[in-house]
């Protein structure tokens, strides 16, 4: 249960892509908002504080290496923990991707344990960082 205690906002419009990772964080302790949407994510997280975001990048109605930036406006912060999922491998989506606000990087498929891994990491991060 490495995840006990993070609340994950997790953005993919892929509902059985959807399910499954929120299955896998919940079942390492996390509670995971999940959002089918850009629009939904916004949403989400005005109605609740999270932890860290993984978001797909492919949205129906939005871009996801846009919610970085919106959502560290949304709850006025200067940082915020953040994976981009996506197919997309080749190398200048690696530079929007950091450019975008991103801590991390998973290209499809990616092995889940690599995404708790992160996850805990930005999670344990972003604990030092408010405490200092």
């Amino acid at each position: 249960m490495r995840l006990r205690g993070t609340t994950v906002l997790l953005v993919e419009d892929d509902i059985d892509n959807l399910e499954m990772l929120a299955d896998c964080l919940k079942a390492e302790g996390a509670l995971v908002l999940p959002a089918a949407s850009h629009g939904r994510a916004l949403a989400a997280a005005a109605a609740q504080g999270f932890d860290v975001l993984i978001t797909d990048l492919e949205l129906p109605d939005g871009d996801g290496l846009s919610l970085p930036r919106e959502l560290r406006e949304l709850r006025g912060l200067p940082t915020l923990p953040a994976i981009a999922i996506s197919g997309y491998s080749a190398p200048e989506w690696q530079t929007r991707v950091q450019t975008s606000g991103f801590q991390r990087y998973a290209v499809k498929p990616f092995a889940i344990a690599a995404l708790v891994d992160w996850v805990a990491q930005l999670s344990a991060a972003a604990q030092r960082d408010e405490r200092a």
